[in-house]
């Protein structure tokens, strides 16, 4: 037997015939990202218990479902073993097939015995002859947990003999355990999943974001936030590793925002200018969080920085709002020039040609005023970072 048995996780519609395959090491699922490292770990560590402590009962592998009922009914299935069959989604769904035609020879009965034969094997891979060199005894336990259906099959080799009525009770006693072992994995690697796709989100947005602990650890950044504490500008990361503002005499006063913000009973909101060395500065906002959860344990602190504002906005959104082409090199000559005749000559117009598109440009937007007509546009910029070109290739071409 392997000395590192497999815990796998499938889980499907209840009664479909496809499953979703994952483990602590790969994924068959090629839009989700890949598991955290304490994730892996745990999935490890799990297999590792199971491992040992089906030994003792000389079992090689095993195959157990947990199919829920109600409007939302799935089966999860979960795999210990099957080494020679890792990497093969075809034939690990062929194991479940199996499972299934053997569990309809059981019928209802809590526990059955299996002698195993080619025949009984045979759908689960081509290499029948090898799958059934390495199972020839077989036990299932069938059991309800509420409003759950456990169904579990055991596996051993000849030598190792037919399942005793003693063993059959130590299975029943231990399935309900390894049903819920297995389904917390389960749930370990779907977070873990979720939360990788909520990093990917997060880190499109060029807007620097922070969830901090009380004391200013970071408990999640996004990438521009990164970058920024990377700079050293603005934010840098103190000794004990908590974010801090880089001017000294800014220090203390954002330091206290955060720990009032993550320890507050109701929402506090505060905001702060940070300065740096050459003259550049940036607005902080520093916000009091809350899990849905709930608890005192949910709290901390957003800390979100503003970056300068553009004036740029996505043609897209401009088109959207009635703007033309020719409108839309205006405007954004215009908002970037002091004076309404530089901004006709950057666009190569006559300035009374300029003044026209201006009109236009004003009533199709309803503004009247520079400031007006700025702040407009600049509340049109996405707050995305640019997408990286290898995503984006991969997108077309897929």
């Amino acid at each position: 037997m392997s000395s590192d048995t497999e815990l796998a996780t499938y889980y499907g519609e209840a009664g479909a015939g496809s499953f979703y395959f994952d483990d602590g090491n790969e994924s068959y699922d090629q839009h989700a990202a890949a598991d955290h490292a304490d994730d892996a770990d745990a999935a490890a560590g799990t297999r590792k218990i199971w491992h040992d402590y089906l030994a003792q009962f000389d079992i090689a592998s095993a195959i157990l479902t947990v199919t829920t009922s109600g409007a939302s009914a799935q089966r999860h299935a979960f795999l210990i073993g099957f080494d020679h069959v890792r990497g093969d989604p075809a034939a690990t769904e062929g194991l479940l097939a199996m499972m299934d035609g053997l569990l309809e020879r059981g019928g209802e009965q809590p526990v059955h015995h299996f002698h195993l034969a080619r025949t009984d094997l045979a759908p689960a891979s081509p290499q029948a002859s090898d799958l059934s060199g390495r199972f020839d005894w077989a036990i299932s336990i069938r059991m309800k947990r509420g409003s759950e259906v456990i169904r579990a099959l055991f596996f051993r080799c000849e030598d190792a003999g037919r399942f005793s009525d003693r063993d059959a009770l130590s299975l029943q006693l231990i399935a309900p355990i390894l049903a819920e072992s297995a389904t917390r994995v389960s749930q370990l690697a779907r977070q873990s999943r979720h939360s990788a796709m909520l990093e990917a989100m997060f880190d499109r947005v060029s807007m620097s974001m922070a969830l901090l602990s009380a004391d200013g650890q970071p408990l999640f950044m996004n990438s521009a936030a990164g970058a920024l504490v990377g700079q050293r500008r603005w934010l840098i990361r103190a000794a004990d590793g908590a974010i801090v503002a880089a001017n000294p005499a800014q220090a203390k006063g954002l330091r206290d925002a955060i720990r009032r913000a993550a320890t507050a009973q109701f929402p506090v909101e505060e905001a702060f200018r940070l300065d740096c060395r050459d003259g550049d500065w940036r607005l902080a906002y520093v916000l009091s969080a809350k899990s849905r959860s709930g608890g005192a344990m949910a709290r901390c602190a957003m800390l979100i920085i503003m970056g300068p504002g553009k004036v740029d906005a996505p043609s897209s959104l401009l088109e959207a709002l009635g703007l033309l082409p020719s409108e839309q090199r205006f405007l954004g000559h215009f908002l970037k020039s002091s004076s309404l005749g530089n901004a006709a000559e950057g666009c190569g117009l006559s300035e009374e040609t300029a003044r026209t598109y201006l009109k236009r440009v004003r009533a199709k937007l309803g503004v009247h005023r520079q400031m007006e007509l700025a702040g407009l546009i600049s509340g049109l910029v996405l707050p995305l970072r640019a997408a990286d070109s290898a995503s984006i290739r991969d997108g077309r071409d897929g």
